[in-house]
């Protein structure tokens, strides 16, 4: 399949650039860089850029602690401050910055702080890097070689800096990232704006006999139309048996009268990933088995909205969906989690086992699979832990049976 991003591309023919950061006096990343500094001990930490690229997108890691889409610069940090690495130089420091060195410098000045900086008799420096994160990087590709060059990248500055011992950061700014602040989830909500306002046109415009890709396409546009950047990740449109199948994305049938279309989808915008799924029928009617296993799968996501509270985690979210479902006679036919993180990336970085703490955002997407009927349901809206359970930040995107009906075809009827 064709990266997410190259999709978007492939279909509308744009090229876009990163959502601006925000307004200077908001800004989040200096308190991020503080955040991150306490841990650091005696140690070095270097975040690289994503690199230049036709379609460039910025690295995740960086984009989180400097809000810059500048390609191939380095953030440098210890305990004591962070210093940026760019070009030649030349750019204008941002807030936290006192000024923007050559990157050419990188070298000196970290061999610097290994050899003058912080040293102490019997002590031992340490060097930290994002370099490789592969759940993040390549579960739906790498479009743009990242985590390649991001692996290549490391083995060069330890060579650089004759510095053989390099730690992880992911799972420190993992830990960091699962936690929302206010600019991340007023990013996220416009994400999901765009994504249901377009999701909710294309779903009054389907018709019988429309092919999955036009559909996609009709979605795609809205999106551009809405200002996204990106797709967050290959739009699945899957008509009857298309629908059964958790990560189609061929889409290359027809929406059949009498078949249920299965639409996982999500906009991208200032970095960070929407993710909703609707399924509707396209003859736009429920069949009464149809209506019978839709009706199913609600009562799950009923079941793991409620059990979301600080303290529980994904996995106990899971269970209990899970034990819906089975109590309704559809055991053992949901081969996925109910549940992910989400943020800026659509399956977000972060352990399945922690436990759920407010400003936490989590998607519950049960979903039950007929292969032998033809029968695909999944429905999926993006949550933000709050203090008492949980805020459902795609409620307003139709899903109830009725709310489905009226709204499936209503733009030709």
């Amino acid at each position: 399949m064709l990266p997410a991003r190259s999709l978007l591309l492939l279909f509308l023919g744009a090229s876009f650039v990163c959502a601006d950061p925000p307004d200077p006096a908001k800004a989040p990343y200096p308190a991020r860089r503080e955040r991150l500094q306490k841990h650091l001990g005696k140690g070095l930490a270097l975040v690289p850029a994503a690199p230049a690229a036709e379609h460039f997108r910025q690295d995740n890691d960086f984009w989180y602690l400097t809000g810059l889409d500048w390609p191939d610069a380095v953030l440098a940090m210890t305990r004591e401050g962070a210093w940026l690495f760019e070009g030649d130089g030349t750019r204008a420091a941002p807030e936290g910055f006192a000024e923007v060195t050559p990157v050419s410098q990188l070298k000196l000045a970290a061999g610097r702080y290994f050899t003058e900086g912080l040293w102490m008799p019997g002590g031992r420096y340490e060097f930290y890097s994002t370099f490789n994160s592969p759940g993040e990087k390549r579960e739906f590709g790498d479009p743009f070689g990242q985590s390649e060059w991001r692996e290549g990248w490391v083995r060069k500055m330890k060579e650089k800096l004759d510095y053989p011992d390099v730690q992880g950061l992911e799972s420190r700014l993992a830990r960091m990232r699962l936690v929302k602040d206010d600019v991340e989830l007023g990013l996220l909500r416009q994400a999901l704006k765009i994504t249901g306002d377009s999701l909710i046109a294309a779903m009054a415009k389907a018709t019988p006999g429309m092919k999955e890709r036009e559909f996609q396409v009709l979605l795609e546009q809205g999106y551009l139309d809405g200002g996204a950047e990106w797709l967050a990740f290959p739009s699945i449109v899957g008509s009857g048996m298309n629908g059964t199948m958790v990560h189609y994305t061929e889409n290359g049938e027809q929406l059949d009268r009498n078949e249920l279309v299965v639409v996982d989808t999500g906009a991208e915008f200032g970095m960070y990933a929407a993710d909703v799924t609707r399924t509707f029928p396209a003859s736009g009617k429920f069949t009464k088995r149809q209506r019978e296993v839709y009706e199913a799968v609600l009562a799950a996501q009923k079941a793991g909205i409620a059990a979301i509270k600080p303290g529980t985690t994904l996995l106990q979210v899971d269970a209990v969906a899970r034990r819906t479902l089975d109590d309704l006679g559809f055991a053992g036919k949901m081969p996925h989690l109910t549940g992910h993180w989400v943020g800026m990336q659509v399956h977000d970085v972060g352990s399945y086992a922690t436990r759920l703490e407010p400003g936490m955002v989590v998607t519950v997407e049960p979903g039950v699979y007929l292969a032998d009927e033809g029968i695909g349901v999944r429905i999926e809206d993006v949550f933000v832990v709050t203090k008492d359970g949980a805020e459902n930040l795609s409620a307003w995107i139709p899903k109830s049976i009725d709310e489905i009906e009226k709204l499936a075809g209503s733009a030709v009827k």
